[in-house]
């Protein structure tokens, strides 16, 4: 099974792990999750995360590329493989990533991932005319 780590800024990755907890069953404890914010130190977040990630297979999950969020995991976790950083955090993305980890590579959740992400983006009102 896929390891799945979220990461962003304020409390956006543990709100999103419980909606998505409320949809979909699975072990809450089975996610890690990180908080950026201006008074977290960065050398202990990227030990933190680089321990947490295995190369077994581990998805990434932050809110903004660019971003703390995404630059720490992404520095931390360069050369372990089999580690994917993927950015855009939504509940699409994460309600997949959950349902799908048992059977997809990290490689290949993590395109899935995007997939259904970026499926779930439209402007409703035009959908629905």
């Amino acid at each position: 099974m896929v390891k799945i780590i979220l990461i962003a800024h304020g409390g956006m990755a543990r709100a999103m792990l419980e909606t998505a907890a409320k949809i979909y069953p699975f072990d809450i404890n089975s996610v890690d999750v990180f908080t950026v914010s201006g008074n977290v130190d960065l050398q202990q977040l990227s030990g933190e995360i680089r321990q947490k990630a295995d190369q077994r297979g581990t998805l990434i999950m932050v809110d903004v590329f660019g971003g703390t969020a995404c630059n720490i995991p992404a520095a931390a976790t360069q050369g372990m493989g089999n580690v994917n950083v993927v950015c855009g955090l939504n509940l699409n993305m994460l309600l997949s990533a959950l349902s799908n980890r048992g059977t997809l590579t990290a490689a290949a959740l993590a395109r899935k991932v995007l997939e259904d992400g970026v499926k779930g983006m439209l402007n409703a009102t035009e959908k629905l005319k």
